[in-house]
């Protein structure tokens, strides 16, 4: 019986492929494994950015919703109607759900700093507005329309100071250029 004259192990080619070979297989792992780290942040940016889309959704529904046939005093005492269209949003007065009694507020709704402000007022007549909530960020721009029963108008001139109009549009103007209609009917 002859023995092999090779001992027992690996060559050193043999080792370089091998260790060639691995570090191609870790190189796709880290690839594959970055690519799906930065697919679940996208992914949850995204999903946040919808979430507040759709609480912002809710709460304008809501205020719209329960619009009241109120005019209001401002501030200064002037007199305010019930929906007024501002140049960068709007201001109506609305019932409160939750009272016991049937409770109102004034809540103004606008476009300050980039941001979507919703501002409740701590009196329905004479007093300036109250700390604002920011209900979205990255706004650059907002263009509010309103349906009255001869369609849609960029303007609100109601003929009484009560008097509401039947739905109000909002186009948000995200900062990447991308805008986001909204529609909502006003309940009264």
């Amino acid at each position: 019986m002859r023995r092999s004259a090779r001992p027992n192990g690996f060559t050193l080619v043999e080792m370089l492929v091998s260790l060639l070979i691995f570090s191609i297989i870790a190189s796709i792992a880290t690839a594959m494994t970055v690519g799906a780290t930065r697919s679940f942040a996208a992914s949850s940016t995204a999903l946040a950015a919808l979430s507040d889309l759709d609480r912002t959704r809710s709460v304008l529904a809501a205020d719209l919703g329960q619009a009241a046939e109120r005019p209001s005093l401002a501030a200064d005492g002037s007199p305010m109607p019930a929906f007024t269209l501002t140049p960068d949003g709007f201001v109506l007065v609305r019932y409160r759900a939750g009272d016991v009694l049937p409770g109102i507020e004034k809540v103004a709704w606008g476009v300050v700093d980039g941001q979507l402000l919703r501002q409740p007022f701590p009196a329905i007549d004479g007093a300036p507005p109250g700390e604002p909530l920011a209900m979205l960020e990255g706004i650059s721009a907002v263009r509010i329309r309103v349906a009255d029963r001869n369609g849609w108008r960029d303007d609100w001139a109601p003929r009484q100071p009560e008097e509401l109009p039947r739905a109000v549009e909002m186009t948000l103007i995200r900062a990447g250029g991308v805008p986001v209609t909204l529609k909502f009917l006003v309940a009264a």
